[in-house]
């Protein structure tokens, strides 16, 4: 047991410093001229739903690409409407990190990892060392990955782990609330589909059952944004709150046909367990989005509606 416990603190705590020297490595390179290129956008939805995948594809952290558009809403920088399509946009983007970790370019990381340590020591030039602490980050979120999936493997042995993820599959409304605690509590949706995909891998957990966690995390991952509205303007909670409904009128559109969403996952990477995984998360992001663009007017009058002064 000590094994395990210790297997799965050390991979996620080297996944979680990889994640926070990936983010703040990229986003030292290029938040400033994001956040400008976003505040001077006139767009239509579409625009701004790939600003959203473009943005959190580069931050890896679709918290906090939405956290930087509630700021540009606070400051007046973006409608309501506009802040809306990048929030869709991002949902998408959050699906990268998933997708790059289903590759299985762990054995390939030594060569980054070497080359972010030597860049993250360059004193003179600053865009260097930040490319280093990208790099570097970028090494330890996959050694966090493969070390948290060898710590994983042993719990194969434990029956009682095996029924309650089975119940998980059994009772999908479990699995959507679990997703929910978890992501709220560590704040990352990425590090949570990161740790599904290490079950997957090691055959601890179903597909339907990793899928309908998947779907709470997506809600999960809002309580940050939420967090970091508390303080501000009322058009700033607006657009926290939209981020909120957006993913929960997601999760309980798909819902009553996760089956589906678990066989088209499946058709796309039959013999890799962890891309299966990818491909749900990218697949319920694209759909919501999809499904709710005609709906962006309705989603800012629900908001100005329920968030008063």
């Amino acid at each position: 047991m000590f094994m395990i416990v210790s297997g799965v603190f050390t991979g996620l705590g080297l996944f979680l410093l990889g994640m926070r020297f990936l983010t703040d490595g990229l986003g030292k390179i290029t938040s400033s001229r994001l956040k400008y290129m976003m505040k001077n956008l006139h767009m239509h939805p579409i625009v701004g739903i790939f600003i959203g995948i473009i943005t959190t594809g580069v931050l890896q952290s679709s918290s906090g690409t939405t956290i930087i558009v509630v700021g540009l809403v606070e400051a007046k920088l973006l409608t309501l409407y506009q802040a809306t399509a990048i929030i869709m946009g991002a949902n998408i983007g959050t699906t990268v990190t998933s997708q790059l970790i289903a590759f299985n370019v762990g054995r390939y990381t030594f060569i980054s990892l070497f080359i972010g340590i030597l860049l993250s020591f360059h004193k003179k030039n600053k865009r260097l060392r930040f490319l280093g602490e990208t790099l570097l980050g970028f090494s330890l979120i996959f050694i966090g990955i493969d070390i948290l999936s060898k710590g994983l493997y042993p719990l194969q042995d434990f029956p009682r782990f095996q029924e309650i993820l089975l119940e998980f599959g059994k009772i999908p409304i479990l699995g959507v609330v679990m997703g929910f605690c978890t992501t709220a509590i560590i704040q990352s949706s990425g590090t949570g589909v990161a740790i599904l995909q290490s079950l997957a891998s090691s055959h601890l957990i179903s597909i339907p059952a990793a899928v309908t966690i998947l779907l709470g995390q997506n809600i999960g991952t809002c309580v940050t944004t939420l967090l970091s509205s508390l303080h501000l303007s009322r058009a700033a909670k607006r657009a926290a709150f939209i981020h909120l409904l957006f993913n929960f009128m997601g999760v309980l559109i798909v819902f009553p046909f996760i089956s589906i969403l678990c066989g088209l996952a499946l058709s796309l990477s039959p013999h890799n367990i962890s891309r299966q995984i990818a491909n749900a998360h990218s697949l319920f992001n694209i759909f919501s989005t999809i499904i709710f663009i005609p709906f962006i007017p309705v989603f800012v009058k629900v908001a100005n509606f329920l968030v008063k002064d």
